[in-house]
């Protein structure tokens, strides 16, 4: 029975431990934020629901400490005079807390600050019957009642209000509105006065039982013959007025606070404004600093207990350690005394100075280790020294770390060789940080701070950083070809070459230097690029005008870097608008550009295995004819581009082609004099249109210099082509 019994509680404490969790709130603090947001936070901590109705209202700061969710809830809720019902694992929170016994017919009520309807509500819910109720006045209303009839409770919130009476039926209860009857005015019956002030020598006294507000504040300045305007909408009952020989301001003063109102005088008029209840109570608040000398005062909010943690009444300096306490000396008072008890040294503890060499006192609470946590260092004024109070065993703690930390650092200055240092901030080794690089004003000198291992690891990992960055030199041809005669690599030229089976006969070099021609003046290495092959057939076309070089340069450039080659023409022209007289075009101030002609752009990088990649973008244009002085409208432009990525190895060609253009020609054939007669000189001329295509193609040879090459003339280079294809 025993065991069984036993394993039932494990098996209980089991499921209901993660509840238990559940539970829990952790450390966190609300600035300045919605009660309702706080509210919702918390559930959603504790994993509840929390309802708050319509009186929950306000923004609050509020600190939570770490404790169950239940003490977390009530002392909030009782820092801002909010109260909760409990249904199941619901929470309906609100500033008013009614309770009504059934069986007695007896109600009780708590409420601070709560409008007038908010209250009549909550008691028609509570006792479940039907308040009628006219127009009432939005005033905020503080009720503690204890165990009292309903209808006695509805006559204590409205007893402040003269003209409300409460009718009670079996069914429900009516608070009605009661208009009072004025009696026809006549002219020999002087009114009663409710309110009488007097004046002596600038000295008023008032002396009355119960009087309307706006009465007395129109006696007071009808008495003292001042001027006053009143912004307040709803008047309500002051009781006893008990005041003598006061100075008008003052007596203002004390009965604005009966009715929660303030004023502000411009010039000779006096504005009368309400305020909250709240507002005309803290002149009466006191507020007190109390520095601490032993205790953190982080940590003060976990000591407290439940009964005084309450945030409305203190806030926290984190700077000069000290507490700020602000409210009555009743509600602070234990604040007080607390503190008082707590904030004593411990036993063996000592103030000990600490002198530090190279670590900044400013940063001292970051460098101090977990054990010393809630021990608070105190920084002397101009210096790089600090005192804290510690066990003498802590002491020598301390002083052994500092021994350890409080030491000068390694630096080296190092020079690049390649790279500049901005370079190499931003692109730092993994055994550096960027605190550990110190910039000189020259960018190839620096200064690197840091233990002996870990200046290797930098020195290993700089020497494959500061390295020379690639140059990349391109070889560039562009060839523009008649009526599509792009030649293709492989075009079976047998008869030009000189091959073992066909042996150049005597004079075949000179043979072979006369067929090369038109490339001896290229800078272009074509044998080398293409061949032999491609290059005969190329000069063939060159020297039959079947293709033209229109570029033949070589470019040099940085790994990453992009180049631009232009080679174009600029055409300007002057803009032309229409006359709105006479409709004729005439000429503007404004004068544009075109440009026409090849643009070529190439960005290449060096890739692993010998491997160059390159972003090529090429555009050809050609104008057309001018026709603005005719139409006002600029000439017409025609664009062929490309852009393309490609990869190859070092040294070998790209070919880029596809730029196509096709122009029509018209060719008249005539008769001299007679062709040129009108009608009938269409006898003796002829007329022909040809379609002329042309296509641009590219020759891109990339190559990575690493070192300086010789130059080599024309006869050189022939005779290294000579003896690599026919030796």
């Amino acid at each position: 029975m025993k065991t069984k019994l036993i394993i039932i509680t494990l098996i209980i404490i089991c499921f209901s431990s993660p509840l238990l969790f559940a539970q829990q709130i952790k450390e966190i603090e609300f600035k300045n934020q919605e009660i309702t947001d706080i509210l919702i936070a918390l559930a959603q901590m504790a994993e509840i629901s929390i309802i708050p109705d319509q009186t929950v209202k306000g923004r609050v700061s509020y600190y939570f400490f770490e404790t169950d969710f239940e003490t977390a809830l009530t002392t909030f809720l009782q820092t801002y005079k909010l109260y909760y019902q409990k249904e199941g694992k619901i929470y309906y929170v609100s500033k008013i807390r009614t309770d009504y016994e059934t069986s007695l017919d007896m109600i009780s009520m708590d409420a601070e600050d709560v409008d007038l309807s908010f209250l009549v509500r909550s008691v028609s819910e509570a006792i479940g019957r039907t308040i009628l109720y006219d127009s009432l006045p939005s005033v905020p209303i503080t009720v503690h009642v204890k165990n009292v009839k309903p209808d006695k409770l509805i006559e204590i919130l409205i007893k402040k209000f003269v003209n409300y009476n409460l009718i009670v039926d079996k069914d429900y209860y009516y608070i009605k509105r009661v208009v009072e009857k004025r009696e026809p005015a006549q002219k020999d019956k002087v009114p009663k006065k409710r309110v009488s002030i007097s004046k002596q020598n600038d000295l008023y006294s008032i002396n009355t039982q119960k009087a309307r507000f706006f009465e007395v504040i129109n006696e007071l300045f009808t008495t003292a013959g001042y001027e006053y305007s009143l912004l307040m909408k709803s008047d309500q009952l002051l009781e006893t007025l008990r005041f003598s020989d006061k100075k008008f301001e003052q007596l203002l003063r004390l009965v604005l606070e009966q009715a929660n109102a303030d004023y502000n005088r411009v010039g000779k008029i006096y504005y009368i404004f309400g305020i909250t209840q709240k507002d005309v109570l803290k002149k009466f608040k006191s507020t007190v600093r109390i520095p601490l000398i032993y205790l953190n005062v982080q940590d003060l909010p976990k000591l407290f207990p439940p009964d005084l943690a309450l945030t409305r009444f203190y806030k926290l300096d984190v700077n000069s350690n000290a507490l700020i306490l602000s409210g009555s000396l009743e509600e602070i008072g234990p604040i007080q005394k607390f503190i008082k008890e707590i904030d004593k040294p411990k036993e063996g503890q000592k103030y000990y100075r600490f002198d530090l060499n190279y670590i900044s006192v400013k940063n001292l609470k970051k460098l101090l280790p977990p054990s010393f946590k809630y021990s608070t260092p105190i920084i002397i004024p101009n210096s790089n020294s600090f005192v804290i109070l510690l066990q003498p065993e802590k002491k020598e703690e301390l002083e052994q770390y500092f021994k350890l930390i409080d030491r000068t650092p390694d630096v080296k200055s190092v020079k690049l060789k390649y790279i500049k240092a901005d370079y190499l901030k931003k692109n730092l080794p993994p055994s550096m940080s960027k605190e550990d690089i110190i910039v000189t004003g020259n960018p190839s000198i620096i200064f690197v701070r840091g233990t002996p291992e870990k200046l290797d690891s930098f020195n290993k990992e700089l020497s494959v950083i500061d390295r020379p960055i690639p140059q990349l030199r391109y070889e560039v041809l562009v060839i523009q070809y008649q009526e599509g005669e792009a030649l293709s690599l492989n075009q079976n030229l047998s008869d030009n070459i000189f091959t073992a089976q066909n042996p150049p006969a005597e004079g075949a070099r000179g043979g072979f230097v006369a067929s090369m021609g038109k490339l001896l003046a290229l800078n272009f290495d074509v044998v080398t690029a293409f061949g032999v092959q491609f290059a005969l057939s190329l000069n063939l076309d060159l020297s039959e005008d079947r293709a033209r070089v229109l570029a033949d340069t070589t470019l040099n450039g940085i790994s990453e870097e992009e180049i631009r080659f232009q080679n174009t023409s600029t055409y300007r022209y002057r803009e032309y608008e229409t006359d709105p007289n006479t409709g004729e075009l005439r000429p503007t101030g404004i004068v544009r550009e075109i440009s026409s002609g090849l643009k070529l752009t190439i960005k290449g990088w060096v890739s692993g295995d010998n491997m160059i990649t390159m972003e090529v973008d090429a555009e050809v244009s050609k104008r057309g004819a001018d026709v603005s002085t005719d139409t006002g409208k600029p000439p017409t432009t025609y664009e062929k581009l490309i852009k393309t990525n490609v990869r190859t190895p070092v040294g070998e060609p790209v070919v880029i082609g596809g730029l196509i253009e096709e122009d029509t020609e018209t060719i008249v054939q005539k008769i001299p004099v007679l062709g040129d007669i009108p009608i009938l000189g269409i006898l003796f001329r002829s007329q022909k249109d040809s379609v002329n295509k042309t296509e641009f193609v590219i020759y891109i040879v990339p190559h990575v210099d690493l070192w300086e090459q010789e130059e080599a003339g024309i006869k050189s280079t022939l005779e290294r082509l000579y003896h690599k294809f026919f030796s």
